[in-house]
């Protein structure tokens, strides 16, 4: 099973963009990314491939993928 955190936050320029962290700490709470989310939006340090800045946390939740063999 394949885990991955997903991290929703608004740009400046309108748009949105989502970070996506493989194999989170289990037992993460939104709480938890939600106050690193702010820490990080407050030092204005991360930007999306169009150079916009990233400047409001939207949400977080895990993406959880599980292979299956075929019968």
């Amino acid at each position: 099973m394949e885990v991955t955190l997903m991290i929703m936050l608004s740009l400046d320029n309108g748009k949105n963009m989502t970070l996506s962290i493989p194999n989170p700490r289990e037992g993460l709470t939104e709480n938890e990314v939600y106050k690193a989310m702010m820490e990080i939006l407050e030092r204005r340090c991360l930007l999306a491939e169009n150079g916009a800045t990233a400047n409001g946390y939207k949400k977080a939740y895990l993406r959880i993928v599980e292979e299956q063999a075929l019968p």
